[in-house]
């Protein structure tokens, strides 16, 4: 099911915030970010699943896009709200990827944003090589993510720094992806499947917040449960390798011409 609420605006580049119970930080979150925007270039949709409070009301009253599915799972409330966006804002041309916690710095979608304007159709923000945000993201996560991210490139063909949750993928790119894996797999397939395609991708340098409020359900928290999430995102890209094993020559690659990208020119 989905509920829409009337946006302010319309823009080229949807940042996409999947949000689970995050009624305490949600508010102050799009308050920051709308702030932090060009209206001509972005447009803001907010996925909620699976909530039990008022997550869509308080996204709601900000007067973004918002899409709300029963499923619980990250993966779900990013597609609930690229599914509304497409359909809602045809001139979309990317999704952009942010939480709704705080821990994204809107300051960094101006670095994703310029990458996607130079040509690259896969743009990760790159968290665990700054040292700077290793106090934020402690040390098992940090150690977690540069195991997966070497995980994902040893399946990818391509050395990663992070398993970025921030990241922004052309929106033709996305749809030849069609990702499947909609819980803890989400932020692997693509990366795996973007490389495996052929696609321009880069890293570029990202910060790591404190969440606002509410409770982690992911990262920071204890080392059992970091080391079960890591074993499923292990599983997850594997499952994508064997997905596009074939992808150079198989019928799901998108044609040349379409999938290398030519520099993206802001309107």
């Amino acid at each position: 099911m989905v509920l829409m609420s009337k946006p302010m605006f319309q823009g080229q580049i949807a940042i996409i915030i999947p949000a689970c119970d995050e009624e305490a930080c949600i508010g102050p979150v799009l308050d920051e970010l709308l702030a932090a925007l060009d209206p001509e270039k972005f447009v803001v949709a907010v996925g909620v699943n699976g909530s039990s409070d008022r997550t869509a009301e308080m996204a709601r009253a900000r007067g973004v896009w918002v899409a709300e599915t029963p499923q619980r799972g990250y993966g779900y409330g990013c597609q609930s709200a690229i599914d509304l966006v497409a359909t809602a804002v045809p001139s979309v041309r990317a999704y952009l990827f942010f939480a709704g916690d705080g821990a994204s710095d809107p300051y960094d979608i101006r670095k994703l944003a310029h990458a996607y304007e130079q040509g690259y159709m896969f743009v990760l923000g790159a968290r665990t090589a700054q040292p700077h945000n290793w106090r934020t993201m402690r040390v098992s996560h940090v150690i977690a993510n540069f195991a997966v991210a070497l995980w994902c490139g040893l399946l990818a063909g391509r050395w990663f720094k992070d398993l970025a949750p921030v990241r922004l993928i052309d929106r033709k790119l996305f749809e030849a992806i069609a990702p499947r894996e909609m819980t803890f797999g989400w932020t692997i397939e693509p990366q795996i499947a973007a490389a495996r395609l052929g696609a321009p991708i880069c890293e570029v340098p990202a910060s790591e917040r404190p969440r606002l409020a509410g409770r982690q359900k992911v990262s920071g928290v204890t080392w059992r449960r970091t080391f079960l999430v890591g074993c499923l995102i292990l599983a997850a890209g594997w499952r994508a390798r064997l997905r596009f094993r074939r992808a150079r020559s198989a019928e799901s690659r998108l044609p040349q011409k379409e999938l290398v990208a030519q520099p993206h020119r802001s309107a």
